[in-house]
């Protein structure tokens, strides 16, 4: 098959979209810009348990139909990120555009949670992880979803999420930048035809993508899960890809992770319009490494807890997120995560503390959970960073 599809053009010429340049997605600035900006495109389809706006895009006019959510994990806006710059993609004159557009109809929901997105965290109001919720649809933002599905007959649909920090590329030290899944349809992962058909997009999403992200590509545990909306979408014979977005070095507000998952939406879009057997080359999909869960976010290797020179340790790290009341932004609290011997994990940041002394006015000793605020001898940690020499 023939292809239009310059990876490295496209990278170099796509443009995000401007008007949302934090990590942070706040409910009222997306519905206000959805309404401004699209409103010929838009349509309401419920509302949260407090009331928000669930809003569908629908774009394109062609016969097959894709389906694709963002924000299902209030605290996960790459999704929501890249689903805007697809828009503005569309919204130009290249072909790739005009080809989709002719051969798919796409419809795009944006925050699925907008409850847990103003608050960043990842169930809804009443404390459901509406991935879990399938089965029962207790939520109503689960309801919504299961009632769109079943409005239409869709080819193809699209779960966006992130992924946590900790992950990393099987086999590779190298964080997981992104991660795709065709999910399970039993606990026997059996390849079903419909598995097949995700399965071969995902090969060639990862085959365009790893030209321009090498050895930062992974894939995602196919653990089946009985409750999840991927795994019984497949059962329902709709092909469904998880996208996960991840970590690139130095890139903890993910604005370098929204950039390919946006080419990697558009790279599964073209290939949904232009592939006649989806499930071509399906079995490229297996060479994908997996992903591990081996990173911490710092890691100080050679600290001595205690007066025996024996005892020195590794202090991993890792950051949870919060977004306060006012911020436009997330911020970052650096809390120990794990004390010991690190040697087979890795750290995207890592410090030889060349055996000097824990300190801390609060505990004798480090402690897993603590606030990572500390001293190394001469050393002063803040939030986990190392600032400056105190003597």
């Amino acid at each position: 098959m023939s292809t239009e599809l310059e990876i490295f053009a496209l990278e170099q010429d796509l443009e995000l979209e401007e008007n949302f340049t934090t990590r942070y997605v706040s409910p009222k600035k997306l519905f206000d810009f959805l309404l401004n900006n699209y409103k010929e495109y838009l349509t309401e389809i419920g509302t949260s348990e407090f009331n928000k706006p669930i809003f569908k895009i629908t774009i394109g006019n062609g016969e097959k139909r894709v389906l694709l959510w963002t924000q299902m994990h209030g605290n996960e806006t790459t999704g929501t990120l890249s689903a805007l710059d697809l828009l503005k993609f569309l919204k130009s004159e290249q072909k790739i555009a005009h080809r989709i557009l002719s051969r798919l109809t796409l419809d795009i929901i944006f925050m699925l949670n907008p409850d847990g997105a103003e608050v960043w965290t990842r169930r809804n109001a009443t404390g459901i992880d509406i991935n879990r919720d399938f089965l029962t649809a207790s939520s109503i933002e689960m309801q919504i979803l299961k009632e769109t599905v079943n409005q239409k007959n869709y080819s193809l649909a699209f779960n966006l999420h992130d992924q946590r920090t900790v992950f990393g590329v099987n086999g590779k030290k190298e964080p997981a930048t992104l991660a795709f899944l065709s999910p399970s349809v039993s606990e026997t992962g059996e390849v079903t035809e419909t598995r097949k058909k995700s399965m071969g997009l995902i090969a060639d999403i990862y085959k365009e993508i790893s030209q321009i992200l090498p050895d930062k590509i992974s894939r995602f545990s196919d653990e089946y899960y009985s409750r999840s909306v991927g795994d019984n979408l497949q059962k329902m014979e709709i092909p469904t890809i998880l996208f996960e977005g991840g970590h690139f070095p130095k890139d903890y507000y993910r604005q370098k992770t929204r950039k390919y998952f946006s080419l990697a939406l558009i790279t599964a879009l073209y290939y949904a319009s232009t592939k006649e057997i989806w499930e071509d080359g399906y079995e490229e999909y297996f060479t994908i490494p997996e992903n591990s869960t081996s990173f911490h976010d710092i890691i100080y290797r050679k600290v001595k807890v205690t007066g025996n020179k024996k005892n020195v340790v590794d202090i991993a790290i890792q950051y949870t997120e919060q977004i306060i009341p006012g911020d436009d932004e997330i911020s970052f609290i650096a809390k120990i995560e794990d004390i010991g011997d690190l040697s087979i994990l890795y750290g995207h940041e890592e410090i030889d503390a060349e055996v000097r002394c824990f300190y801390s006015p609060d505990a004798e000793f480090p402690e897993i959970g603590m606030q990572a605020d500390f001293q190394q001898d001469e050393w002063l940690i803040v939030n986990g960073k190392k600032l400056e020499q105190l003597l």
